[in-house]
Protein backbone atom coordinates (compact mmCIF):
# COMPACT_ATOMS: atom_id res chain seq x y z
CA UNK A 1 0.00 0.00 0.00
CA UNK A 2 1.40 3.72 -0.78
CA UNK A 3 2.46 5.19 2.71
CA UNK A 4 0.04 8.05 4.13
CA UNK A 5 2.53 10.30 4.83
CA UNK A 6 3.55 13.64 3.78
CA UNK A 7 5.33 13.49 0.82
CA UNK A 8 9.11 15.86 0.76
CA UNK A 9 10.24 17.40 -2.65
CA UNK A 10 13.15 16.31 -4.10
CA UNK A 11 13.76 18.94 -6.43
CA UNK A 12 17.22 20.98 -8.42
CA UNK A 13 16.84 25.13 -8.89
CA UNK A 14 15.44 26.75 -12.64
CA UNK A 15 19.66 26.95 -13.34
CA UNK A 16 20.25 24.00 -12.77
CA UNK A 17 17.04 22.35 -14.93
CA UNK A 18 17.85 24.99 -17.51
CA UNK A 19 21.74 23.77 -17.96
CA UNK A 20 20.70 20.11 -17.68
CA UNK A 21 18.39 20.84 -20.94
CA UNK A 22 20.34 23.02 -22.71
CA UNK A 23 24.05 22.79 -21.50
CA UNK A 24 26.47 25.93 -21.32
CA UNK A 25 28.69 24.30 -23.79
CA UNK A 26 27.79 26.88 -27.04
CA UNK A 27 28.16 23.75 -29.56
CA UNK A 28 25.25 22.34 -27.87
CA UNK A 29 23.36 25.26 -27.44
CA UNK A 30 23.19 25.63 -30.64
CA UNK A 31 22.24 21.80 -31.36
CA UNK A 32 19.50 22.77 -29.27
CA UNK A 33 18.53 25.44 -31.00
CA UNK A 34 18.87 23.73 -34.33
CA UNK A 35 16.50 20.40 -33.23
CA UNK A 36 13.47 22.22 -31.91
CA UNK A 37 11.10 24.18 -33.33
CA UNK A 38 10.38 27.87 -31.01
CA UNK A 39 7.08 26.41 -29.97
CA UNK A 40 8.60 22.53 -28.86
CA UNK A 41 11.55 25.09 -27.06
CA UNK A 42 8.81 26.44 -25.36
CA UNK A 43 7.07 23.78 -24.13
CA UNK A 44 10.48 22.08 -23.39
CA UNK A 45 11.31 25.36 -21.37
CA UNK A 46 8.64 24.12 -18.68
CA UNK A 47 11.47 22.31 -16.98
CA UNK A 48 12.93 24.97 -15.26
CA UNK A 49 9.89 27.28 -14.89
CA UNK A 50 9.59 27.61 -11.06
CA UNK A 51 5.62 27.70 -11.96
CA UNK A 52 5.54 24.98 -13.89
CA UNK A 53 2.00 23.07 -14.73
CA UNK A 54 3.23 20.01 -17.08
CA UNK A 55 6.17 18.43 -15.24
CA UNK A 56 6.53 17.30 -11.75
CA UNK A 57 9.16 17.47 -9.03
CA UNK A 58 10.47 14.16 -7.70
CA UNK A 59 8.73 13.40 -4.55
CA UNK A 60 10.55 11.41 -1.56
CA UNK A 61 7.39 9.28 -0.02
CA UNK A 62 9.74 6.85 2.38
CA UNK A 63 12.95 6.32 3.86
CA UNK A 64 13.21 3.23 1.25
CA UNK A 65 12.36 5.38 -2.46
CA UNK A 66 14.91 4.90 -4.89
CA UNK A 67 16.38 8.02 -4.82
CA UNK A 68 17.37 7.85 -1.34
CA UNK A 69 18.86 4.45 -2.05
CA UNK A 70 21.02 5.02 -5.48
CA UNK A 71 22.57 8.78 -4.43
CA UNK A 72 23.77 8.67 -8.44
CA UNK A 73 24.67 12.10 -9.72
CA UNK A 74 22.08 13.19 -12.22
CA UNK A 75 22.76 12.91 -15.62
CA UNK A 76 23.13 16.19 -17.93
CA UNK A 77 22.30 16.61 -22.21
CA UNK A 78 26.01 17.08 -21.86
CA UNK A 79 26.90 14.05 -20.13
CA UNK A 80 25.00 11.77 -22.06
CA UNK A 81 25.70 13.27 -25.37
CA UNK A 82 29.54 12.68 -24.57
CA UNK A 83 28.39 9.03 -23.67
CA UNK A 84 26.69 8.47 -27.12
CA UNK A 85 29.44 9.99 -28.92
CA UNK A 86 31.34 6.27 -28.41
CA UNK A 87 27.98 4.59 -30.21
CA UNK A 88 27.52 6.52 -32.97
CA UNK A 89 28.13 3.13 -34.99
CA UNK A 90 24.96 1.51 -33.93
CA UNK A 91 22.87 4.73 -34.48
CA UNK A 92 22.23 3.58 -38.11
CA UNK A 93 20.94 0.28 -36.70
CA UNK A 94 16.45 1.34 -36.63
CA UNK A 95 15.10 -2.22 -34.87
CA UNK A 96 14.08 -3.01 -32.09
CA UNK A 97 13.74 -6.40 -30.84
CA UNK A 98 11.05 -7.82 -28.78
CA UNK A 99 11.44 -11.61 -27.91
CA UNK A 100 8.78 -13.05 -26.08
CA UNK A 101 9.96 -15.84 -23.64
CA UNK A 102 6.79 -17.92 -23.16
CA UNK A 103 4.53 -15.45 -24.35
CA UNK A 104 1.67 -16.70 -26.79
CA UNK A 105 -0.67 -14.12 -28.86
CA UNK A 106 -4.26 -14.41 -27.09
CA UNK A 107 -6.77 -15.89 -29.95
CA UNK A 108 -9.28 -13.02 -29.40
CA UNK A 109 -8.91 -9.33 -29.26
CA UNK A 110 -5.79 -7.07 -28.85
CA UNK A 111 -3.10 -9.24 -27.24
CA UNK A 112 -0.02 -7.68 -24.86
CA UNK A 113 2.53 -7.80 -27.62
CA UNK A 114 0.34 -5.78 -30.16
CA UNK A 115 -0.36 -3.15 -27.87
CA UNK A 116 3.40 -3.01 -26.46
CA UNK A 117 4.26 -2.92 -30.12
CA UNK A 118 1.75 0.28 -30.52
CA UNK A 119 3.06 2.04 -27.31
CA UNK A 120 6.71 1.78 -28.48
CA UNK A 121 5.87 2.81 -32.15
CA UNK A 122 4.91 6.13 -31.02
CA UNK A 123 6.94 6.45 -27.60
CA UNK A 124 10.18 5.99 -29.73
CA UNK A 125 8.47 7.20 -33.35
CA UNK A 126 11.08 6.90 -35.87
CA UNK A 127 12.67 3.44 -35.21
CA UNK A 128 10.95 0.02 -36.24
CA UNK A 129 9.71 -2.33 -33.65
CA UNK A 130 9.53 -6.40 -34.35
CA UNK A 131 8.85 -9.44 -32.53
CA UNK A 132 10.46 -12.61 -32.80
CA UNK A 133 8.73 -16.01 -32.03
CA UNK A 134 8.32 -17.20 -28.40
CA UNK A 135 10.58 -19.07 -27.05
CA UNK A 136 10.30 -21.45 -23.71
CA UNK A 137 12.04 -20.64 -20.68
CA UNK A 138 13.02 -24.51 -20.46
CA UNK A 139 15.59 -24.09 -23.77
CA UNK A 140 17.15 -21.32 -21.96
CA UNK A 141 20.33 -21.89 -19.69
CA UNK A 142 18.73 -19.66 -17.19
CA UNK A 143 18.99 -20.20 -12.72
CA UNK A 144 15.87 -20.15 -10.88
CA UNK A 145 14.74 -20.37 -7.09
CA UNK A 146 11.34 -20.08 -5.35
CA UNK A 147 9.85 -16.17 -4.39
CA UNK A 148 10.21 -15.45 -1.30
CA UNK A 149 6.31 -13.54 -1.91
CA UNK A 150 4.81 -16.55 -3.05
CA UNK A 151 5.25 -20.08 -4.14
CA UNK A 152 5.84 -18.86 -7.67
CA UNK A 153 8.96 -19.56 -9.26
CA UNK A 154 11.57 -16.71 -10.16
CA UNK A 155 13.95 -16.63 -13.27
CA UNK A 156 17.69 -15.28 -12.75
CA UNK A 157 17.36 -12.44 -15.15
CA UNK A 158 21.77 -13.01 -16.18
CA UNK A 159 20.76 -16.48 -17.92
CA UNK A 160 17.99 -14.74 -20.13
CA UNK A 161 20.77 -11.78 -21.07
CA UNK A 162 22.99 -14.27 -21.79
CA UNK A 163 20.57 -16.20 -23.87
CA UNK A 164 19.75 -12.41 -25.26
CA UNK A 165 23.17 -11.64 -26.16
CA UNK A 166 24.02 -15.06 -27.99
CA UNK A 167 21.09 -14.88 -30.39
CA UNK A 168 20.85 -11.07 -31.00
CA UNK A 169 20.09 -10.48 -34.94
CA UNK A 170 22.82 -8.95 -36.44
CA UNK A 171 20.19 -5.68 -37.67
CA UNK A 172 19.21 -4.82 -33.97
CA UNK A 173 19.51 -1.37 -32.57
CA UNK A 174 18.64 -2.95 -29.06
CA UNK A 175 16.59 -6.44 -28.14
CA UNK A 176 14.52 -6.68 -24.69
CA UNK A 177 13.14 -10.12 -23.48
CA UNK A 178 9.37 -9.94 -22.05
CA UNK A 179 8.06 -12.24 -19.54
CA UNK A 180 5.02 -12.45 -17.47
CA UNK A 181 7.14 -15.11 -14.93
CA UNK A 182 9.48 -13.29 -11.88
CA UNK A 183 12.89 -12.14 -12.09
CA UNK A 184 15.33 -11.58 -9.46
CA UNK A 185 18.56 -9.93 -10.49
CA UNK A 186 20.77 -11.26 -7.75
CA UNK A 187 20.25 -13.66 -4.55
CA UNK A 188 20.12 -10.19 -1.90
CA UNK A 189 17.19 -8.74 -4.32
CA UNK A 190 13.63 -10.52 -3.49
CA UNK A 191 12.55 -9.32 -7.30
CA UNK A 192 13.37 -6.42 -10.30
CA UNK A 193 11.39 -5.64 -12.95
CA UNK A 194 13.89 -5.78 -15.19
CA UNK A 195 17.59 -5.69 -15.65
CA UNK A 196 19.99 -4.90 -18.58
CA UNK A 197 23.45 -5.55 -20.11
CA UNK A 198 25.77 -2.81 -20.51
CA UNK A 199 27.57 -2.61 -23.85
CA UNK A 200 25.75 -5.39 -25.51
CA UNK A 201 22.17 -3.74 -26.04
CA UNK A 202 19.77 -6.85 -24.33
CA UNK A 203 17.54 -6.37 -21.83
CA UNK A 204 14.61 -8.37 -19.96
CA UNK A 205 11.70 -7.18 -18.64
CA UNK A 206 9.22 -8.81 -16.37
CA UNK A 207 5.04 -8.06 -16.06
CA UNK A 208 4.22 -10.45 -13.50
CA UNK A 209 3.72 -7.84 -10.62
CA UNK A 210 1.65 -5.71 -12.75
CA UNK A 211 -0.99 -8.31 -13.10
CA UNK A 212 -3.71 -8.56 -10.65
CA UNK A 213 -3.20 -12.52 -10.66
CA UNK A 214 0.02 -12.05 -8.81
CA UNK A 215 -0.24 -13.68 -5.39
CA UNK A 216 0.59 -11.26 -2.92
CA UNK A 217 3.12 -11.82 -0.24
CA UNK A 218 2.10 -14.47 2.62
CA UNK A 219 -0.61 -15.81 0.86
CA UNK A 220 0.76 -19.29 0.41
CA UNK A 221 3.25 -21.68 2.09
CA UNK A 222 6.87 -22.15 0.66
CA UNK A 223 7.19 -25.35 -0.96
CA UNK A 224 10.66 -26.99 -1.49
CA UNK A 225 12.61 -25.51 -4.48
CA UNK A 226 11.83 -26.14 -8.16
CA UNK A 227 13.22 -28.77 -9.84
CA UNK A 228 14.07 -28.76 -13.93
CA UNK A 229 11.27 -30.66 -14.50
CA UNK A 230 8.67 -29.14 -12.44
CA UNK A 231 10.93 -25.75 -14.41
CA UNK A 232 9.68 -27.31 -18.09
CA UNK A 233 5.84 -27.04 -16.61
CA UNK A 234 5.95 -23.48 -15.29
CA UNK A 235 7.08 -23.17 -19.14
CA UNK A 236 4.21 -25.25 -20.24
CA UNK A 237 1.73 -23.21 -17.89
CA UNK A 238 2.82 -20.00 -18.56
CA UNK A 239 2.55 -20.71 -22.87
CA UNK A 240 -0.96 -21.94 -21.89
CA UNK A 241 -2.06 -18.52 -19.93
CA UNK A 242 -4.70 -15.81 -21.45
CA UNK A 243 -3.22 -12.55 -21.24
CA UNK A 244 -5.84 -10.69 -19.39
CA UNK A 245 -4.60 -7.45 -18.34
CA UNK A 246 -6.63 -3.93 -17.39
CA UNK A 247 -6.02 -0.93 -19.15
CA UNK A 248 -4.41 0.42 -16.15
CA UNK A 249 -1.97 -2.87 -15.99
CA UNK A 250 -1.36 -2.59 -19.23
CA UNK A 251 0.40 1.12 -18.91
CA UNK A 252 1.94 -0.34 -16.52
CA UNK A 253 3.30 -3.28 -18.64
CA UNK A 254 4.14 -0.39 -21.19
CA UNK A 255 6.24 2.01 -18.78
CA UNK A 256 8.80 -0.69 -18.05
CA UNK A 257 8.90 -2.02 -21.44
CA UNK A 258 9.66 1.88 -22.33
CA UNK A 259 12.17 2.36 -19.81
CA UNK A 260 14.10 -0.38 -20.14
CA UNK A 261 14.31 0.06 -23.66
CA UNK A 262 15.92 3.74 -22.97
CA UNK A 263 18.05 2.27 -21.12
CA UNK A 264 19.46 0.46 -23.98
CA UNK A 265 19.77 2.77 -26.27
CA UNK A 266 22.16 4.57 -23.70
CA UNK A 267 19.51 6.78 -21.04
CA UNK A 268 20.56 6.33 -18.01
CA UNK A 269 18.21 6.88 -14.69
CA UNK A 270 16.86 10.41 -14.25
CA UNK A 271 17.01 12.61 -11.15
CA UNK A 272 15.95 15.18 -12.53
CA UNK A 273 11.66 15.59 -12.33
CA UNK A 274 9.01 13.21 -12.17
CA UNK A 275 9.84 10.86 -15.39
CA UNK A 276 9.36 7.27 -16.87
CA UNK A 277 13.66 7.07 -16.10
CA UNK A 278 13.22 7.17 -12.49
CA UNK A 279 14.30 3.39 -10.54
CA UNK A 280 11.50 1.46 -8.92
CA UNK A 281 12.46 -0.57 -5.97
CA UNK A 282 9.25 -1.54 -4.73
CA UNK A 283 5.92 -1.87 -7.14
CA UNK A 284 4.21 1.37 -5.30
CA UNK A 285 7.32 3.29 -6.80
CA UNK A 286 6.64 1.25 -10.29
CA UNK A 287 2.85 2.58 -10.14
CA UNK A 288 3.46 6.56 -9.41
CA UNK A 289 6.14 6.34 -12.42
CA UNK A 290 5.05 8.20 -14.97
CA UNK A 291 4.35 7.09 -18.65
CA UNK A 292 6.11 10.29 -20.20
CA UNK A 293 9.98 11.45 -19.75
CA UNK A 294 10.68 15.11 -18.08
CA UNK A 295 12.41 17.21 -20.85
CA UNK A 296 16.21 16.51 -20.10
CA UNK A 297 15.31 12.72 -20.84
CA UNK A 298 13.02 13.93 -23.95
CA UNK A 299 15.91 15.49 -25.33
CA UNK A 300 17.97 12.32 -24.84
CA UNK A 301 15.85 10.63 -26.89
CA UNK A 302 14.96 12.78 -29.54
CA UNK A 303 18.53 13.35 -30.11
CA UNK A 304 19.12 9.59 -30.15
CA UNK A 305 15.73 8.77 -32.12
CA UNK A 306 15.57 11.85 -34.26
CA UNK A 307 11.22 12.25 -34.12
CA UNK A 308 9.50 15.88 -34.03
CA UNK A 309 8.09 16.24 -30.83
CA UNK A 310 4.87 18.06 -31.74
CA UNK A 311 3.81 14.83 -34.47
CA UNK A 312 5.38 12.21 -31.45
CA UNK A 313 2.86 13.47 -29.05
CA UNK A 314 -0.18 13.53 -31.66
CA UNK A 315 0.68 9.95 -32.01
CA UNK A 316 0.49 8.85 -28.42
CA UNK A 317 -2.27 11.00 -27.24
CA UNK A 318 -4.18 9.21 -29.96
CA UNK A 319 -3.24 5.93 -28.83
CA UNK A 320 -3.04 6.42 -25.17
CA UNK A 321 -6.39 9.23 -25.09
CA UNK A 322 -8.02 6.67 -22.94
CA UNK A 323 -5.77 5.35 -20.24
CA UNK A 324 -3.40 8.46 -19.99
CA UNK A 325 -4.57 11.48 -17.95
CA UNK A 326 -3.01 14.33 -20.45
CA UNK A 327 -5.31 16.87 -18.25
CA UNK A 328 -2.75 19.76 -18.39
CA UNK A 329 -1.82 22.49 -21.11
CA UNK A 330 -3.87 20.19 -23.81
CA UNK A 331 -5.01 21.49 -27.14
CA UNK A 332 -6.62 20.11 -30.31
CA UNK A 333 -4.65 19.83 -33.43
CA UNK A 334 -7.15 19.85 -36.97
CA UNK A 335 -6.59 17.18 -39.07
CA UNK A 336 -9.03 15.69 -42.03
CA UNK A 337 -11.53 14.23 -39.21
CA UNK A 338 -10.73 14.83 -36.15
CA UNK A 339 -8.99 16.52 -33.14
CA UNK A 340 -6.30 14.99 -31.88
CA UNK A 341 -5.06 16.27 -28.35
CA UNK A 342 -1.56 16.99 -27.42
CA UNK A 343 0.81 19.24 -25.38
CA UNK A 344 0.15 22.93 -25.71
CA UNK A 345 3.35 25.44 -25.09
CA UNK A 346 0.55 27.80 -25.18
CA UNK A 347 -0.23 28.17 -22.19
CA UNK A 348 3.00 27.76 -20.57
CA UNK A 349 4.84 30.53 -18.27
CA UNK A 350 8.22 31.48 -19.03
CA UNK A 351 9.86 31.95 -15.61
CA UNK A 352 11.73 35.76 -14.79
Amino acid sequence: MLQCRHAQEFSFGPRALKDALISTNPALQELYAEAFSSAEKLFLSEAYNPQRTLFCTLLIRTAFDWLLSHPDPPEDFETFYHSMLRRKQSFCQKHIYLQPIDLIEEPVGISLLDSLRSCLESFFLGLRIKCLPSVPISSIRCCYRQSQDSDEVQLHADGILTFLKNNKPVDALCVLGLTLLDLYPCETWRFTFGKFLPGQEVGVCSFARFSGNFPQPGCTTLNPAPGREELREVSKKARGQTLLFSVLEMVQCCKVTCHEICHLIGLGNCRWLQCIMQGALSLDEALLRPLEPCPVCLRKLQYVVGFKLIERYRLMAADYRPAVPYTKALFSLPSANCSVPVFSPANITMPN
